[in-house]
């Protein structure tokens, strides 16, 4: 049975890739910013088979003592999928050449730099053959600019392009980043055609090789599609 961490578990998708996880019998630790009532629950039902951590992806320290507690947990690590991520208030409203700069950074921060401290941290507990999944974000490609949410969109094109840079440098992991599907979740609410569950399920089939995959196609949906860079 495949052992798995999620970071970003606090709530939206994150929390419901957990539960599903869990229903499945997979052994699952969790990473959150803080521990929801939700996750409080599923502690209570999966107290043997769940781990919850804390994990705020913009503290290195934090998230290495994490990583340690994850492979101690689980006696293994063969996936790992960084949900953890940002859209604030300010970004749905203003256009980039008015965008607050503090929110900027933030994004930024949560976003783009918050993946590799997630990587540099588990790479040394990861086996030949482990996945890491990297949660992006459609049309991040340099030509399709738009105005909406800009610094979410500026943060989730350079997301993207980690995972191909990793799999250039490092052959005995697979990283993929991969567009979620618009959920109706927090974050997505304004553009919403699918449920965090349907998402979830298909994140589960890429996991366990349900849905094939290839490090040759590491940008993709949670349908295992590829998308356009």
């Amino acid at each position: 049975m495949m052992r798995i961490v999620v970071i970003g578990a606090t709530r939206g998708l994150g929390l419901k890739l957990t539960e599903k996880l869990l229903e499945y019998g997979y052994k699952v630790a969790a990473g959150a910013t803080h521990i929801s009532t939700e996750l409080k629950k599923l502690q209570e039902v999966y107290n043997d088979q769940l781990l919850v951590f804390e994990a705020d992806v913009t503290n290195e320290e934090l998230i290495a003592e994490g990583a340690k507690k994850c492979n101690d947990f689980l006696g293994g690590i063969d996936v790992v999928c960084n949900v953890a991520g940002v859209l604030l208030d300010g970004d749905r409203i203003n256009p980039l050449y008015q965008c607050d700069i503090m929110e900027l950074r933030k994004t930024l921060d949560v976003n783009t730099v918050g993946p590799v401290i997630v990587v540099k941290s588990f790479y040394p507990y990861l086996k030949d053959g482990s996945n890491v999944f990297i949660v992006t974000s459609e049309g991040v490609g340099i030509g399709n600019c738009g105005e909406w949410v800009p610094c979410y969109a500026i943060s989730k094109a350079a997301a993207t392009k980690v995972s191909g840079i990793l799999n250039a440098s490092v052959k005995h992991i697979n990283f993929y980043s991969v567009h979620p599907g618009r959920m109706d979740t927090d974050m997505g609410r304004s553009t919403a055609q699918i449920s965090p569950e349907e998402s979830a399920e298909g994140f589960i089939r890429l996991f366990n090789g349900q849905t094939p995959i290839s490090r040759d196609n590491w940008y993709i949906n949670f349908k295992g599609e590829k998308m356009e860079y």
